[in-house]
């Protein structure tokens, strides 16, 4: 299998200075990536320095996977990560741009993306990245995935929202809003049995269930065919809301015995529940984070 390079760009409400510490710093690490790490740079950029992560966050997450590279203040943090059987290599950059930063994250040497029953560790860039910029800008991050737990029988995540209940619902069944965290053309019909579609190849089918604010199901088709049927399973919201805030939870089910399935949806729903409460605490500036350059 040949190797890919990946490349994600966010923008971060925070300096420099501060989106490396982040990144350089153990508590700070253990705050938005990972259950352990540990740092130590080495003074001056030069010389040999420990950057590790590791635990139930972290794919395959025994200690000793990462060697430092390079460590730049202010700038670049280089990195190797043993991961999927491959010795994949992380570069950061970072930029000043309007007020703030420009991150800039390239993976490469990464096994192939996979197909139907497995993650793809570019949701977990994409997840981590949306964290950081919330630690970075003073904000509670998104859910992280316990990796330790994958292969349930359905996939689940839950976040809570620094918005009403009643603008996060509006951002699960409005077009316009939809395609600005998840779908790239979404048609909706707001009523049960009607119709809900991101625009992709796959994914929603028809509402199933529809409360105003509170409820929305909807059936799911996948990109597979595994001869279960064009809507074998069904994406469910629920919405609590209080003083102003909402927690969001999301179930998908409807997987049956075969585990494995569900690992794929796991993290990426987890992906964009992070994305989703960033677009709504951010504000009309947030920008998603982004796939600058296609898998090569």
């Amino acid at each position: 299998m040949t190797a890919q390079t990946c490349t994600f760009r966010v923008h971060i409400g925070a300096g420099p200075g501060a989106v490396y510490a982040a990144l350089t710093d153990a508590a700070a690490l253990r705050a938005w990536l990972a259950e352990h790490a540990e740092v130590s740079l080495p003074s001056g950029g030069e010389g040999a320095g420990v950057f590790e992560f590791w635990g139930r966050y972290t794919p395959e997450g025994e200690r000793g996977r990462q060697r430092l590279l390079g460590a730049e203040p202010g700038r670049r943090l280089a990195f190797t990560w043993a991961l999927q059987g491959a010795e994949t290599e992380v570069d950061i950059t970072l930029e000043p741009e309007d007020g703030g930063t420009l991150a800039t994250l390239t993976h490469s040497g990464v096994p192939p993306r996979p197909s139907g029953d497995s993650y793809w560790v570019g949701d977990l860039l994409m997840l981590s990245l949306a964290n950081l910029a919330s630690y970075c800008e003073g904000r509670s991050i998104g859910p992280r995935c316990d990796f330790t737990a994958l292969g349930g029988t359905e996939a689940r995540g839950s976040t809570d929202i620094d918005a009403p209940a009643a603008e996060v619902f509006a951002s699960l069944i409005e077009p316009a809003q939809l395609n600005r965290w998840i779908a790239t053309q979404a048609r909706v019909e707001p009523e049960a049995g009607g119709r809900y579609d991101f625009g992709w190849d796959h994914g929603p089918v028809k509402i199933l269930e529809l409360e105003p604010g509170r409820v929305l199901a909807y059936s799911w088709r996948h990109s597979w065919d595994d001869g279960a049927g064009p809507e074998a399973t069904a994406v469910r919201w629920e919405l609590e809301g209080s003083q102003g805030r909402t927690h969001l939870t999301i179930v998908h089910s409807g997987f049956g015995g075969d585990a494995r399935k569900t690992d794929g949806y796991q993290l990426g729903w987890l992906e964009f529940l992070a994305s989703l409460k960033r677009m709504h605490e951010v504000g009309a500036g947030w920008r998603p984070v982004e796939q600058v350059a296609p898998v090569s």
